[in-house]
């Protein structure tokens, strides 16, 4: 699995992901590898180590068996059962250790190791000891019927009920050495190859990799690489999000807790004749007119997520913003196929608030109901990898930088800090195609791509707005018409939450084609031209962003400037201002410190004297993307500078358009540019663009926004600054 790509661990995103992981679906899928001679431990030290999520707790799921033979010979197996509750390790068809811990009744990730040490072998679950020590002095031979991942080896096939039912990451294989034979704390970052030399080293690494899961990435010493052939048997899936937000969507239980049920009854369908074959589905009917079962699950505005509902002869099921079938988004989300994990969406929807409901209606009848499941989508509009790495923290993970992101480049984790997991949504607000003014404000989900959703309207329109955020609001500030009036106009609105602009007070000064930064607390509004009398501004005010208010005085820009970057560039401490036109094109940068009033200073210069980059940021990072260099026509050069470095800036790859205009927008990981201008007609453009801050290169294709918008203001709920 690639590396570091990450939100820190998880991907689908990502959210970012680091490690991939496999999802089995229990009936007959597994991963199997060649026998080699590297899985011939003889009677030397060794661990296997990986990260589960059981899916399927009555089962046994196997995660690991190897066997010279037929027979069950030296075979080490690895696996959960269903009746133990428990992991257990088998040697020589012998359970040897038993673990306390039930791993699977929680469906969620564990780390388990098996490791031998001076004869000794022990298992560890979360980094715990369980069981007893097994004195091992198996010489464990040549696996000629190879070692398996995620499924039982017999003597010429794989055992029936033994395959996994869930989802195994981060699999190693180590030779010559126990790295762990004491209590430890679980590994929080993608597992690397372990070895001191020839005879102490890794023979598999896997598991790992959201564009390619089966790759082998062990070496056998420092700088030679050994990949195996790994064979993906079955189906091994490799794109779910292993997070249903539907609790008990497997009706394992009956109708517990999770569900209320109202007007009928509620049980499990085994035996049912004609249902679904393994006995979990729930018959829910009715005691008159209609039954239902309802479940609230949590949802982050502007994300999109995926639902279903696997049915035989149920009556209808339903996504509603309440608890009622007559408020449902969604009208029968019943998948017409059966599915093995039913995790097949059959609608998609867009969250336009945090709670929603999953609603299942059986009549008198009887409906028949085998799965209810809600993901979250991170990317259904591009054929991205979707991993799930399984767990950690982001300690000490340097997001900018010396990071190597795979191909999708976005963050998320399933454990671990929250700062980035759910959190991207841009705004993009005001601007026009001269000569008519633009009202509405555009949502788009900067770790997804698509096209913009309407959030709701400013409360005047008008072009050349400047934006600043904190994690919570965006305020717009200045703006005007393509002809007079100008205005001071400060107005917001909470990211959580679609609807119209609110008034949130006034700028000192009537401006418009402003540009702003900020932190957490304070936003910074600076420069700008009023048109009756062609004045260009020096002034910066500002605002603390969660007091509703008039501004105050800042200091002022070094000279007076209009139509500088649009977007935040700031890494919480310190933001920047840059380029523009005093009345001649300047390439001027210049910073603050956004706690501290007073006037701004020279940071460095943007390589050409240009106007209307879109500015984005990590918090490291600050970016222009795109410029205006009328009457000479425009650029499409993109380039950046390190914000708590002044310098000059450097070149970093290219807009697809040539025009500036841009509105930017960025969530440390990624930035993105949304419409513009370009040199030819019709000169505004609805194209949006985004880059990965940490790599240098060329902008790819996001999504559109739809009508074409130029001079717009833009910020967002997580950009460099915010933390």
């Amino acid at each position: 699995m690639a590396n570091l790509r990450t939100n820190n661990l998880c991907g689908h995103g990502g959210r970012n992901a680091i490690n991939g992981s496999v999802f089995f679906d229990g009936v007959r899928s597994f991963l199997q590898l060649d026998g080699s001679s590297e899985f011939a431990f003889g009677t030397t030290d060794f661990t296997i180590e990986m990260w589960i999520k059981i899916d399927d707790d009555t089962n046994t799921n196997t995660f690991y068996d190897s066997r010279p033979s037929g027979s069950n010979g030296a075979q080490i197996a690895l696996f959960y059962s269903g009746s133990s509750n428990a992991v257990l390790f088998a040697q020589g068809g012998s359970v040897r250790i038993t673990g306390t811990t039930d791993v699977g009744k929680d469906h969620a990730w564990h780390h388990i190791v098996l490791a031998r040490q001076s004869g000794s072998t022990k298992l560890f679950v979360n980094g715990i000891q369980e069981g007893s020590t097994y004195s091992d002095s198996t010489s464990y031979e040549n696996p000629a019927n190879r070692p398996f991942i995620g499924g039982s080896s017999g003597s010429t096939h794989l055992a029936a009920g033994t395959y996994m039912k869930g989802y195994i990451s981060n699999v190693r294989v180590c030779i010559g050495h126990a790295v762990y034979f004491s209590n430890f704390t679980p590994p929080s970052s993608p597992l690397k190859p372990h070895f001191t030399s020839v005879t102490d080293k890794s023979a598999l690494l896997c598991c790992q990799n959201s564009d390619n899961p089966i790759q082998d990435n062990s070496v056998a010493v420092p700088g030679e690489s050994i990949p195996k052939t790994i064979t993906a048997v079955g189906s091994p899936d490799f794109s779910h999000n292993p997070d249903n937000l539907i609790k008990n969507g497997r009706f394992t239980y009956s109708a517990d807790a999770e569900w209320t049920l109202t007007g009928g009854t509620a049980a499990l369908g085994t035996g049912q004749s004609g249902v679904f074959n393994d006995g979990n589905h729930l018959v829910l009917t009715a005691s008159s007119s209609y039954a239902y079962l309802v479940q609230a699950f949590t949802t982050k505005i502007g994300r999109t997520y995926r639902v279903n509902c696997q049915s035989n002869g149920g009556d209808a099921s339903f996504i509603s913003t309440t608890s009622s079938d007559s408020d449902a988004i969604i009208t029968d989300i019943r998948s017409t196929v059966q599915t093995t994990d039913g995790r097949v969406a059959e609608k998609n929807f867009n969250a336009e608030q945090t709670t929603y409901y999953m609603i299942l209606r059986g009549s008198t009848g009887g409906g028949n109901f085998d799965t209810a499941s809600a993901y979250e989508e991170e990317n259904v509009f591009a054929n991205q990898p979707k991993v799930n790495p399984p767990f950690g923290t982001d300690d000490g993970v340097t997001f900018d930088g010396a990071v190597s992101m795979n191909s999708s480049g976005y963050m998320c984790f399933p454990t671990g800090r929250t700062e980035e997991r759910g959190r991207g949504r841009m705004l993009i607000g005001g601007g026009g195609a001269y000569p008519s003014e633009n009202a509405t404000i555009y949502s788009i989900n900067i770790q997804s791509q698509g096209n913009t959703i309407v959030f709701g309207d400013l409360t005047q329109a008008r072009e050349g707005t400047a934006a600043v955020s904190s994690v919570t609001r965006a305020v717009f500030g200045g703006g005007g018409n393509f002809g007079a009036p100008d205005y001071n106009i400060l107005d917001y609105v909470e990211f959580a939450t679609t609807g119209n602009a609110l008034d949130f007070g006034d700028l000192n000064y009537t401006a418009r084609e402003t540009q702003g930064t900020s932190n957490q607390t304070r936003g910074v509004i600076a420069g700008g031209f009023f048109s009756p009398s062609s004045t260009n501004s020096d002034t910066m005010d500002y605002i603390t962003i969660a007091s509703l208010g008039n501004a105050t005085d800042f200091g002022n820009l070094t000279s007076t400037w209009r139509e500088g970057h649009r977007g935040i560039i700031s890494n919480g401490s310190r933001g920047i201002f840059g380029s523009g036109v005093t009345p001649s094109f300047i390439n001027d940068i210049n910073y603050i410190t956004i706690a501290t009033t007073g006037n701004a200073q020279d940071f460095g210069d943007l390589l050409n004297a240009g106007r209307q980059h879109g500015g984005a940021c990590s918090t490291t990072r600050g970016v222009f993307a795109g410029e205006d260099l009328s009457p000479s026509g425009g650029t499409n050069t993109i380039q950046y500078i390190t914000i708590a470095s002044t310098g000059n800036a450097i070149d970093f790859g290219d807009m697809s358009v040539t025009g500036g205009q841009h509105a930017g927008g960025s969530n440390k990981i990624r930035g993105v540019f949304a419409g513009g201008t370009q040199a030819s007609s019709p000169y505004a453009i609805n194209i949006i663009s985004y880059i990965t801050i940490a790599t240098t290169g060329n902008a790819a294709d996001f999504g559109d926004i739809s009508e074409q918008l130029s001079y717009a203001g833009a910020a967002s709920d997580c950009h460099g600054g915010l933390s």
